[in-house]
């Protein structure tokens, strides 16, 4: 049982004591985590726009990069395989021949100026990832902020580099989440998607469900108070107790999973102990 890794203890007042330990003493069910960070601001993110083929709405595309039904048939990912709870019928592929494919976009950001100005605005980058059978074909997505004239870069993110031993060298798609803040005088973030081939002559990086949000600058601050304190360690809690991100309950870009790795475990419970400590968020 997941909940026999630590003990977590909620005291009388708003105190609150966090021990890691081989038993659980008390924890926290029931709770129900609202709607967390800020809404999607990629179009077409999960390639539901249009219809499978070359042409993909919302996206510029270089190379073979193109949408593929789930179900197609020739090896490609069945509705059944690991990948998205919310996905519905198709997914992105680097397509026939091509090593290298890509679809960019770019994101204006010049509603949220001031805040971003004010370093209070965080974002967060999550897709589900993958590739096919034991090969490494693989998907890499990155994010790169830009100052109004899109000119020189002030800062990058990315997620990928799911290969086959990531996978169990089963054909799927495995959930990758990056957050951060997004850098002072920001007003147009690039997003791009990345396929590369290393094996066969098709280009079997896969993607679907991508998001990129924008929220609290403070990853831990959960519910977008300016603070880590006792309200977020019960949202803490609802999204440990569920463990992976994957689960159709978790959060929406599972922001609870504050080092990325698909699970809400000890790892990022020492992240969040260490901001509740500061109380304040920077």
């Amino acid at each position: 049982m997941k909940q026999s890794e630590r003990w977590i203890k909620v005291g009388m007042g708003g105190a609150m004591s966090l021990m890691v330990s081989g038993v659980v003493l008390a924890f926290v069910t029931g709770l129900a985590a609202p709607a967390l960070g800020g809404p999607n601001l990629l179009n077409n993110p999960g390639a539901e726009a249009g219809v499978a083929g070359s042409i993909v709405p919302g996206w510029n595309t270089t190379g073979t990069f193109e949408v593929v039904s789930y179900n197609a048939g020739g090896g490609f990912p069945l509705l059944t395989d690991p990948g998205s709870p919310n996905r519905e019928s198709k997914f992105f592929a680097g397509g026939s021949s091509a090593p290298t494919s890509t679809a960019l976009q770019t994101v204006l950001l010049g509603q949220f100026a001031g805040e971003i100005d004010a370093g209070s605005k965080g974002f967060t980058l999550s897709g589900w990832l993958g590739g096919f059978s034991s090969q490494n074909d693989h998907c890499d997505v990155s994010v790169t902020f830009y100052d109004s004239a899109g000119l020189a870069p002030l800062g990058q993110a990315s997620i990928g580099g799911v290969r086959a031993a990531e996978r169990g060298s089963n054909t799927g798609m495995l959930l990758r989440s990056v957050g951060g803040v997004v850098p002072v005088g920001t007003r147009e973030a690039l997003v791009i998607i990345t396929m590369t081939r290393e094996a066969g002559t098709y280009n079997d990086g896969y993607a679907d469900d991508l998001s990129f949000s924008l929220g609290a600058a403070c990853p831990c601050d959960l519910n977008g108070d300016g603070f880590v304190e006792d309200t977020d360690f019960t949202i803490f809690v609802g999204a440990y107790n569920l463990l992976d991100c994957a689960d159709p309950s978790m959060a929406p870009g599972c922001p609870a999973d504050f080092d990325g790795d698909g699970l809400v475990d000890d790892a990022d419970f020492v992240v969040f102990v260490q901001a509740y400590n500061e109380l304040v968020c920077p």
